[in-house]
């Protein structure tokens, strides 16, 4: 189940079909023991950028190198290693513009919902 890019680039406006993307993704994230605290760290960089942009815009790529540390510590279950597969190009094509990075947070946001809806946990 792979992040269309075209949603992130803006080449397609996210839609129902995002939502559903999300949702998807949100369950199999609970399903492979992906944590709130691993997701809300995650999440709580893409919110300081998205605060900041010009002043964070550079801290962009280096959320992939923070994923890849946390797939390093090797938590338990396989959630936060698909979570940072998932996410890698999104975040290359993010970094590109602050429009780009802003439709990164939508879709961010949204796996993040249904992530807890399904029963995300610590």
């Amino acid at each position: 189940m792979n992040l269309e890019l075209k949603w992130i680039t803006g080449e397609e406006k996210m839609g129902v079909e995002m939502v559903e993307w999300a949702n998807q993704m949100g369950e199999k994230l609970t399903r492979e023991s992906l944590t709130t605290s691993q997701i809300r760290k995650f999440y709580g960089e893409i919110k300081r950028i998205d605060q900041a942009w010009s002043t964070y815009r550079e801290d962009i790529p280096m959320l992939n190198a923070k994923l890849a540390y946390a797939v390093g510590r090797k938590h338990k279950g396989k959630g936060i290693n698909i979570f940072a597969k998932t996410f890698y190009s999104a975040i290359m094509k993010a970094s590109e513009s602050e429009e780009n990075f802003g439709r990164l947070v939508k879709v961010l946001e949204a796996t993040v919902a249904y992530h807890k809806f399904h029963g995300g946990q610590d």
